[in-house]
């Protein structure tokens, strides 16, 4: 019995870290610096590297910087925690830049940077486009008129620092990451909240 109410309360607790902030850390830029767009690569919670997208083209960030994130998949359509949640037309601007991450899994690397500055003129219309650039972000609205047919936005999660309005232009940004298929992190957190069930039951029959 003892051994059941310990297992339940570690799995409680595994199951509860899943949905906790992420502890976020800034491994490197392209070469050529961040002008280079995607990949940039970070570490969560010691893991990586990861591949992201930078979406923020005010704050700041260095290889080395770390901070805390909360993690969101796109396809929720919860966008509370993200940092470009109050402009108007927030859930069709992510969705935009959403889509255009996930170009980047069947377009030639030589084609990332002008989607990336696309995608940081989604968020910011100060960000001056090349021809390619505006080219990429004029697919990106035409597909938002059409309705992202057969897109899959749970293939998209965004990394949002937990102070997620910051108005220091020097710390952490912003940035979207293609979920791999499947999602390690959401099958762990199933599995545990699977075990955590057959638990309960095995305590609930103990008390017949």
């Amino acid at each position: 019995m003892r051994k059941l109410i310990v297992t339940t309360v570690v799995l409680m607790t595994a199951t509860w870290v899943c949905a906790s902030p992420l502890s976020m850390q800034f491994l490197a830029f392209q070469s050529g610096g961040w002008q280079v767009g995607y990949p940039y690569t970070v570490s969560a919670n010691g893991s990586g590297p990861i591949d992201v997208m930078c979406d923020d083209y005010e704050h700041g960030g260095a290889p080395g910087d770390a901070w805390l994130a909360n993690l969101t998949n796109l396809g929720s359509g919860n966008l509370s925690l993200l940092r470009f949640n109050q402009l108007p037309g927030a859930p069709t601007l992510y969705d935009e830049a959403g889509w255009l991450l996930l170009q980047t899994t069947v377009t030639p690397t030589s084609q990332w940077t002008d989607i990336n500055f696309a995608v940081w003129y989604i968020f910011d219309s100060s960000v001056s486009l090349s021809p390619n650039a505006q080219y990429w972000l004029n697919l990106a609205q035409q597909e938002a008129q059409n309705g992202f047919p057969g897109v899959d936005f749970d293939r998209v999660g965004i990394y949002t620092p937990v102070n997620q309005y910051d108005p220091n232009m020097a710390d952490a940004q912003e940035f979207l990451r293609i979920v791999p298929e499947p999602d390690t992190l959401t099958l762990l957190c199933s599995g545990l909240v699977g075990a955590l069930a057959i638990a309960q039951r095995r305590i609930a029959k103990l008390k017949l």
